[in-house]
């Protein structure tokens, strides 16, 4: 290992650690902790964390959860990864303006800071000067306290309306006089599911074992969703209606069900009201009418009103997409109604099940609402223009909990300017994400598995414990400490600065008076006291006590498109990821985007080509990706992608409110998708030399594909073979070679050398960009020339260069550069280095090896350094470093030692921020030198 450090996956399934560890020989103990998952979403899991010697190894779901029976999706299993990322941010973090580094700063002078700040903002403009954005990361019971602690400040501005669910509750308390669901082990007495924009396989998966269950004794599951979705293969039919057209397609199997005469006539009588208005509507009609608006076949209509008819009761399962339309309650209101014709309202099995109460649990006296005037509130599905448009005060100060608006507010870059304008913008997080980015005050928060506390579903009628497994990473806090410590600063702080037990004894007290205790719930799931059939008196919490029918539909606008803009962006919920919580190494180079493969084609599209997708509000590049049988007219990604990785989908979307619950109609948003227009750049073709799975490409060849560069990647030592020269140069426009753990002179051991070396000086012959890393660098260095050496020790870590006065003017370095002094460090792994070849210009110095980064030759360029790395690629290196599997640099163990790792640990999200930072840069501008060419 001479010119690079070995990579090394994880196959145990334990995590990296970010500590030192425990020594040889000790006995391990191991601890089982029940906990809940308190992530945004509907399953919230009952899990169990294993936990050896104090760090968390396994998490899994917890076979004795009443509702969740062990299962556990994909997320939660890689959050052990996630707790111990090496990108995770661990300390706190302040910087005096946006465009300097950040500096680590002890908790005391972060708060110290930010308590200034309120009160002096407070005295000059008033509280509703500052902002707090409360996100929807985690919803557990101390979080009603992050308003209260604002509230005993003054009571500052604050949000109104939702990113989710607005429009689905506000939607169903005018049918209901109150939203309230069905309990998901009463589908169990289901003859038939409708999954109506429902994808449980990805978003609840607590479900499946249901609709499998309920299938294999002869019900019949339907999915009902534009996009045929992972939950697709549990169903046995698929109906793809035009997206935000779903109430056409309700009142079509509405009116199947009157002409065959199942409609349930004593409810529509005796407990509801607007019945007649609602049929008046629906007689504006006829079936084919209704199924040539929502664009489908009358056959798929059919098959699910005899489907209603013929196997009830029927469950119908609204989704979270449902409510992304500007006009959603007219959809959702069309659904509870063929509900209630149907005959499906208050029996078992049956309903129209939306979501739950996941703060109904919880004394919300506590949010402290009620100890100001009414204060200022903001738009959250227009926060971005809310902000920028504020006044008598205009909006100061930004606190942000639990979420990453710069990434999933809709219309991101009205929210990246707003943030901007803010004079001070205190972030709490995990990760450097787009939000972080933007903040001058950065607060490492913990995850549920280092905390206390109690989590309630918006999925189902359990509330569940949160007990702590493991003591929290580094210096970070959960979200209740912070404010606890922050309230210390203040003269409310005896109103706030208690203890979790005791606040949970009292956020809880609903919970306590339904025959739980404190004890109970840390031992397990407790079901709340709701129905599992809800309205089964068929008395409704509405000022009449019947039911609502929708009197009034006016369709204009549903499912509409512009001509200019063909498509729907349907921006629907990743697999793998909830939203936006991922790490910058974890983001592939573009995000895709899938068209119909019809479509593709008369547009003149390829699978895989760059496209540049464009709405009335920007426009992102991305990677095109072709399906068979998708709906023609909507355009579907998977949301969450973060900006500054090339995956900002809502840099597209509209802002604006959904007519009724002020939700967020992200599915309004239209757009065109082009071919990425000539820039002289996208479409190039770059071979890529990687000399070992444990030194990849990284961030710098990631780079090159978000430019829109073609990559090929060989591997000589898994037998793939160089091109011939002639070859090469036909087929390619840039040449790159990667790290490996070859000497650079050791053509016997590395075969292929001599003739790699002959195609590194053919691609500057013809003027084509060349780079070399590391060992690619010394190889750069030898067939020019040069005379590689090795130096008398190992350099490992992230190490402080400088440029030259040629790098300063360097065109691939100097606009890099510039703005940007001194160097950020970078991370070296080598003993070998080499002398410069005749006529090179060093371009990065170092100090103990000199020659750090040269220029060669025509377009040639050599990095010592490993500007390609991301966090996860160090850290690889460093476990297997620390584990003793590279017995070569055993001697190198003394200066290397656990306290030299801790320390790169703790400054690792940072320097390879940075060192990320750096390298986009100069990737884009090496590429750009085949464009001049």
């Amino acid at each position: 290992m001479r010119s690079t450090s070995a990579h090394a996956a994880h196959t145990t399934g334990e995590a990296p650690g970010r500590s030192s560890g425990h020594a040889t020989g000790e006995a391990a103990t191991e601890h089982r902790i029940i906990t809940s998952c308190t992530r945004d979403c509907p399953n919230s899991c009952g899990l169990v964390a294993t936990v050896r010697d104090g760090h968390l190894v396994r998490l899994a779901g917890d076979p004795d959860h009443p509702l969740t029976r062990g299962k556990a999706c994909v997320k939660a299993q890689r959050y052990v990864k996630r707790v111990y990322s090496p990108e995770r941010i661990t300390h706190p973090l302040l910087r005096d303006h946006r465009h300097q580094p950040w500096r680590r700063v002890a908790w005391d002078e972060a708060l110290d800071r930010i308590a200034a700040r309120m009160t002096a903002i407070r005295d000059e403009s008033g509280t509703e000067a500052i902002l707090y954005y409360q996100g929807y990361g985690e919803r557990t019971a101390l979080k009603l306290l992050n308003r209260y602690f604002f509230n005993l400040f003054g009571g500052v501005t604050t949000l109104r309306g939702s990113l989710c669910g607005g429009a689905g509750q506000g939607a169903q308390n005018l049918d209901f006089g109150e939203r309230v669901s069905h309990d998901p082990l009463d589908h169990y007495n289901s003859n038939s599911l409708i999954l109506w924009g429902r994808n449980p396989a990805s978003t609840q998966i607590s479900l499946v074992p249901i609709l499998r269950d309920i299938r294999k004794r002869g019900a019949t599951v339907i999915l009902v969703d534009p996009v045929r979705n992972r939950s697709a293969p549990l169903a046995d039919r698929h109906i793809a209606p035009r997206a935000g057209t779903d109430a056409f397609l309700a009142m079509a199997v509405t009116r199947l069900i009157l002409h065959a005469g199942g409609e349930d006539r004593a409810f529509m009588q005796r407990h509801a009201g607007g019945a007649a208005e609602y049929l008046r509507i629906l007689d504006r009609y006829t079936v084919d009418d209704l199924c040539a608006r929502c664009g489908v076949p009358v056959a798929d209509a059919e098959f699910l009103a005899d489907t209603m008819l013929r196997q009830r009761p029927t469950s119908i399962l609204l989704g979270w997409g449902m409510h992304r339309h500007e006009a959603a309650h007219l959809s959702i209101r069309a659904v509870d109604a063929l509900g209630a014709i149907s005959g499906n309202i208050g029996v078992p099995g049956g309903g129209v099940s939306q979501g739950f109460e996941e703060y109904g649990p919880y004394d919300q006296q506590y949010w402290g609402d009620g100890l100001n005037p009414p204060r200022r509130t903001l738009l959250l599905p227009e926060i971005g223009r809310e902000i920028l448009d504020a006044r008598n005060p205009e909006i100061r100060m930004i606190m942000v909990t639990a979420g990453n608006p710069a990434c999933m507010a809709a219309d991101a870059g009205a929210v990246a300017r707003a943030f901007r304008k803010a004079e001070f913008v205190v972030y709490s997080g995990q990760f450097m994400d787009d939000t972080a980015d933007l903040g001058h005050a950065f607060l490492p928060a913990t995850t549920f598995l280092e905390e206390d506390d109690a989590m309630a579903s918006y999925g189902h009628n359990y509330v569940g414990p949160v007990n702590r497994a493991i003591a929290p990473v580094g210096e970070c806090r959960s979200e209740f400490m912070m404010f606890h410590d922050l309230a210390a600063r203040f003269p409310f702080a005896d109103r706030f600065r208690r203890g979790v037990d005791e606040w949970l004894r009292d956020l809880c007290t609903p919970v306590w008076q339904q025959g739980c205790t404190p004890e109970r719930l840390r031992a397990g799931a407790f079901r709340l006291d709701a129905p599992m059939v809800p309205y089964a008196d068929k008395t409704f919490p509405t000022p009449s006590g019947r039911f609502r029918f929708m009197t009034d539909f006016d369709p204009a606008g549903l499912g509409t498109v512009e001509p200019d803009y063909p498509y729907r962006l349907l921006t629907i919920a990743p697999h793998g990821y909830i939203c936006s919580e991922r790490t910058m190494a974890e983001h592939d180079a573009l995000a895709e985007v899938v068209l119909t493969t019809d479509e593709a084609a008369r547009l003149g599209l390829a699978d895989g080509a760059v496209v540049r997708v464009e709405s009335r509000v920007g426009a992102v590049k991305a990677i095109l990706r072709t399906a068979d049988g998708q709906r023609a007219d909507i355009l579907v990604a998977e949301r969450g992608g973060w900006n500054k990785a090339g995956h900002g989908l809502n840099l597209l979307t509209r802002a604006l409110s959904s007519q009724v619950g002020r939700g967020t109609p992200y599915y309004e948003t239209c757009v065109r998708v082009l071919p990425w227009p000539e820039d002289g750049v996208t479409g190039l073709r770059v071979l890529v030399v990687q000399h070992s799975t444990d030194a990849p490409g990284g961030n710098f060849c990631k780079e090159l594909a978000r430019c829109g560069a073609t990559l090929a990647t060989l591997h000589p030592g898994k037998g793939d073979a160089l091109p011939p020269r002639d070859e090469a140069l036909a087929g390619y426009d840039a040449l790159v070679v990667l790290g490996g753990p070859q000497h650079c002179w050791d053509d016997a051991g590395s075969p292929h050398f001599p003739h790699l070396m002959d195609l590194l000086r053919a691609f500057d012959a013809a003027g084509r960009p060349v780079a070399g890393i590391c060992l690619g660098a010394q190889l750069l260095a030898r067939a020019h020339g040069g005379r590689p050496w090795t130096m008398d020790a190992l350099e490992f870590g992230f190490l402080s260069c400088t440029p030259t006065e040629a790098g300063l003017a360097d065109p691939v370095l100097g606009p890099a550069l510039s703005g940007a002094l001194p160097l950020p460090r970078l991370m070296s792994y080598h003993e070998d280095t080499f002398d410069l070849p005749q006529g090179a210009t060093l371009l990065v110095q170092g100090t103990q090896c000199r020659n750090q980064g040269f220029r060669v030759g025509n377009a040639s360029y050599g990095f010592q350094f490993h500007l390609e790395v991301d966090a996860a690629i160090v850290q690889g290196w460093v476990d297997m470093f620390r584990k003793g599997r590279m017995s070569e640099y055993a001697s190198c163990r003394e200066k290397f030692d656990d306290v030299y790792f801790d320390a790169l640990a703790r400054d690792m999200p940072l320097l390879a921020e940075a060192s990320g930072a750096f390298c986009r840069k100069v990737a884009a501008g090496w590429l750009a030198l085949a464009r001049r060419q």
